[in-house]
C-alpha cells in the first residue's frame, strides 16, 4: 500500500495565526491555487489513488474533493468524510492567536483563556486524539492493508496538521522500529540519531509511505520464520518516502495587495469548476 497523509490547504484561520482546530474555517485565495497545484503534480507524476478519505471539515473535504477531480480516467472517486479525522478541538481556546511552543511541532494560542469558569472548555486531549485515529486505522485503513485485493492501493488520507501527527504516530506503533526505513531522499539532518521521527506538515504538505510484508527469503537465502500469532505488522515493513513534500508548490507566489490571503468566495468561482479537469493523453 501506498498511504499520503495530506494537510489541508490554507485558511483564513492560517493567515490570522487562530486556532481553528474544530471551527469550519473557510480558504483563502491562495488555499484554492494551493489545491490545484497539489491536484496536478499527483496527476501529473502520475499518482492514480484508488481511496480518498478526509475530516469532514470543509477545509480538509475541499482540498480532498480536488485531488479527486484531477484524477484522470476515475471520475467516481470522491472523497469519504469521516469526523475520525477531525482537528483537534481546543476548547475555549478556539480562535485565540497562537505562537509555536518550544522544541515542538505543536500550536500554543499565545494568549490563554483562563482556567476556571463555568463556561471554559479544555482542549482535546492527545489520549482522544489517539482513540479516534486507531479507531480511523482500525474502521478503514487496516481492511484495506490486509485485505486479498489483486491490486495495490494508493491511498490519500486529507487531515490536519496535529491530527495527522497523532495519525502517524499510531501507524509507526504497529510497526517494529526495525521494520521502518527512511528513503535517502528525505532529510533526516534536523532528527538526533536514535530519536523518533515527528513530522511536521505545511499547507498541502504531504508525507508519503509504502507498506509491504517482507520478503519471504532473507538476505542470506533461508527462508524467514513465521510471525507469532498476535504479531500481524510483525511481517511488515514500511518505507517513509518523503516527509511534508512541498515540491508543487515550489514556484508558488501569493497574489498580492491582500488578494491572496483574502477568503476565497465561491460565488465567484465555484470550486468545482475551479478543479474540474478534462482527460489528456
Amino acid at each position: 500500500m501506498k498511504l499520503f497523509l495530506i494537510r489541508h490547504a490554507e485558511t483564513e484561520h492560517n493567515v490570522k495565526q487562530a486556532c481553528a482546530g474544530a471551527t469550519d474555517s473557510g480558504l483563502t485565495n491562495h488555499g484554492v491555487i494551493q489545491i490545484q497545484r497539489l491536484a496536478q503534480y499527483f496527476r501529473d507524476r502520475p499518482v492514480q489513488f484508488t481511496r480518498v478519505f478526509s475530516s469532514d471539515l470543509q477545509r480538509a473535504r475541499l482540498t480532498a474533493t480536488g485531488l479527486c477531480q484531477q484524477q484522470l480516467g476515475n471520475r467516481s472517486l470522491a472523497p469519504m468524510q469521516t469526523p475520525l479525522l477531525q482537528e483537534q478541538h481546543f476548547g475555549s481556546l478556539e480562535g485565540t492567536r497562537w505562537k509555536p511552543r518550544a522544541s515542538t511541532s505543536r500550536n500554543t494560542p499565545s494568549k490563554a483563556e483562563p482556567v476556571t469558569g463555568p463556561s471554559y472548555m479544555e482542549e482535546e486531549s492527545e489520549d482522544s486524539m489517539r482513540a479516534r485515529a486507531t479507531s480511523f486505522l482500525r474502521d478503514y485503513i487496516l481492511p484495506l492493508l490486509l485485505g486479498n485485493s489483486p491490486e495495490e492501493e494508493v491511498v490519500a488520507v486529507v487531515a490536519h496538521g496535529i491530527i495527522l501527527r497523532v495519525l502517524w504516530k499510531c501507524i509507526a506503533d504497529l510497526f517494529d522500529p526495525a521494520d521502518i526505513f527512511i528513503s535517502p531522499d528525505v532529510d533526516t539532518s534536523g532528527i538526533p540519531p536514535g530519536s523518533p521521527l515527528t513530522p511536521v506538515w505545511s499547507n498541502t504538505g504531504f508525507m508519503e509511505l509504502d507498506m509491504r510484508p517482507k520478503p519471504l527469503i532473507t538476505a542470506s537465502g533461508t527462508l524467514s520464520q513465521p510471525a507469532p500469532p498476535m504479531a500481524t505488522f510483525s511481517r511488515w515493513q514500511m518505507v517513509i518516502l518523503s516527509v511534508n513534500s512541498r515540491s508543487h508548490l515550489l514556484d508558488l507566489r501569493r497574489t498580492g495587495g491582500g488578494i491572496g490571503s483574502a477568503t476565497h468566495d465561491q460565488r465567484q468561482r465555484t470550486l468545482d469548476g475551479f478543479f474540474r479537469t478534462t482527460d489528456s493523453p
